[in-house]
């Protein structure tokens, strides 16, 4: 069978649709990839020796009159390539993870074949609530996030990189040190990396306490400047190359709470403290946090500079109640269905077979 994959070119879309793509690749069938040119997918397909044909688009939202011209003007032009790609390749199905890139290919693949689509977010992005009307399945990863055609949903989180979802929470009373990881995506938080920096300034920092830092691309002199001043233990990382083991040797886990953040903190069965990046698309970011917060798996702060001493006495108390954490522990593995990316593949061979 020839599966079309469709990703909106930015991480939070591009890796729940590698995982979706190695799942079909390992039974045989025959992957195609249609992405943002000279983009990380473009990479991604490549490397895992997918087909890759590239394709340029903008986003709408948030630009000015010009800009929204230009978006449709170059979205034609996508559905327009989109098509006939798709005629080229005849793929059986389309599975689509959303990102503003993905309407165009995602609306001439329907043309064509069945569309099957998945959510990461609670709350859906403008691209998937179109193209859930035209979907023949749409996955979701929080539940309730679509609101009609419910018929057609299936709750089934978010798809993991193995190598966490296989973690085990580890309990170790006797280690004494309290291992902090600080991850604020790929690009780095520069807000993150103010408060803590505030929050390193109102409070002692104990000495068994250890910080690893991720900070991107972002200029970190300040930040270890902070940690430095505090007597810190800490080191500061551009890029985490093995996630899997930072998440395996903290703690507790400091982050934004973008959808596959949330999902790789739950895989992993870890306590953590979400600042939700506060301009995120309808807020999305926020809706995710609280849904974490009402299972009890984790604790949510606004993302303030008024909020670093919050932050750091929750870091104390979390610390002293070893039982708090450990029923965080219990309720991050609750979060999500587990296994996403099996439970796509088998409802969509169960689908074919209709």
């Amino acid at each position: 069978m020839k599966v079309l994959i469709i990703a909106g070119g930015t991480g939070g879309h591009v890796f729940p649709a590698l995982s979706i793509a190695k799942k079909f690749s390992n039974h045989g069938h025959e992957i195609s990839w249609i992405g943002k040119k000279n983009s990380l997918e473009e990479k991604i397909a490549s490397r895992e020796g997918f087909g890759f044909s590239p394709i340029n688009g903008r986003g709408f939202l948030g630009k000015n009159f010009l800009g929204k011209i230009a978006s449709i003007f170059l979205f034609g032009i996508s559905l327009i390539r989109s098509f006939f790609l798709i005629i080229k390749m005849k793929p059986d199905i389309a599975i689509s993870t959303g990102g503003y890139l993905s309407l165009a290919p995602s609306l001439s693949a329907f043309l064509y074949c069945p569309l099957f689509i998945h959510e990461q977010n609670s709350i859906p992005g403008l691209t998937n609530k179109i193209l859930h009307r035209f979907s023949s399945r749409t996955f979701e990863a929080f539940p309730a996030t679509f609101k009609n055609n419910i018929e057609k949903i299936l709750i089934v989180g978010n798809p993991v990189r193995e190598e966490i979802s296989s973690l085990s929470p580890c309990d170790d009373n006797s280690n004494t040190s309290f291992r902090i990881l600080i991850i604020g995506g790929s690009q780095g938080s520069q807000q993150i990396n103010d408060i803590m920096i505030q929050a390193l300034k109102s409070k002692s920092v104990k000495s068994n306490w250890f910080f690893t830092h991720q900070v991107g691309k972002l200029k970190s002199e300040a930040l270890q400047k902070a940690y430095e001043v505090a007597s810190a233990n800490f080191i500061i990382r551009g890029f985490i190359e093995n996630m899997a083991e930072a998440y395996k040797e903290s703690d507790i886990i400091i982050s934004r709470s973008g959808a596959m953040s949330v999902s790789e903190i739950c895989a992993a069965q870890k306590p953590s403290i979400l600042l939700p990046l506060p301009w995120s698309a309808n807020n999305h970011q926020l809706s995710n946090a609280r849904f974490l917060l009402q299972k009890g798996a984790a604790e949510v702060i606004t993302s303030d500079l008024s909020n670093a001493e919050t932050l750091f006495q929750l870091l104390i108390d979390l610390e002293k109640d070893h039982n708090r954490r450990e029923a965080m522990v219990i309720a991050s593995g609750k979060v999500f269905p587990k296994s996403t990316s099996d439970k796509i593949y088998n409802e969509i061979d169960a689908f074919l077979k209709l």
